[in-house]
């Protein structure tokens, strides 16, 4: 199966994976935001007319994208190993690779108001990552986090995404404690979090 060279996308690449990203289940995009730290990754999801639930009164409702979660500042530095390993498996219709692992240096994310597809299980992964880490200061864990839901099935990540989506915020709340506790602890500094990266970082 063909796969992407390891230099940054050019300008046609991009516009290209752009293009893709206006129809994709899923899109990153890179940006930049007010008292954010940079880089700043957002994940979204495109919810398509048929499956909103907020169309009442609309003529023709048209598919929205809604916000899953975000990744920035020096986590998205400690955690590029995780991202790269994620986005590698994002492929055309065609079964090509996209190759956009290739923006996960320093060098592509410093790119900004730029938007890359993602598929269903790829998407899933990133939002539940971006999700479970915020409020989380150990970047081990965070780290182990990004690691573990890598390893999810495709299924395992969109079941999981729904229980941590729901519209009642308390169990959303819920959800999102066990399942943090479930990947990496609730213990800053628990030797236990060192012992399991060491033996997934050698896992690749």
């Amino acid at each position: 199966m063909a796969r992407a060279t390891s230099k940054t996308p050019n300008a046609e690449e991009i516009q290209r994976l752009q293009k893709l990203a206006r129809q994709s289940a899923f899109f990153l995009r890179l940006t930049r935001l007010r008292r954010t730290t940079p880089p700043v990754l957002v994940v979204k999801e495109r919810i398509a007319a048929e499956r909103r639930n907020d169309t009442a009164g609309l003529t023709l409702p048209r598919a929205k994208s809604v916000q899953r979660g975000m990744l920035h500042g020096p986590a998205v530095r400690a955690c590029l190993p995780v991202l790269k390993r994620l986005l590698e498996d994002v492929r055309d219709d065609q079964g090509i690779a996209l190759g956009l692992e290739r923006l996960m240096t320093p060098a592509g994310l410093k790119k900004t108001d730029l938007n890359l597809p993602l598929d269903e299980e790829t998407g899933a992964k990133l939002a539940l990552f971006f999700s479970l880490q915020v409020n989380l200061h150990d970047a081990d864990r965070i780290e182990l986090i990004g690691r573990r839901v890598a390893l999810f099935s495709r299924e395992e990540a969109i079941y999981w995404l729904a229980n941590i989506t729901p519209a009642d915020p308390t169990m959303a709340s819920w959800a999102v404690r066990g399942l943090r506790l479930m990947l990496c602890g609730d213990q800053p500094g628990d030797p236990r979090v060192t012992d399991l990266l060491t033996r997934l970082r050698a896992r690749g």
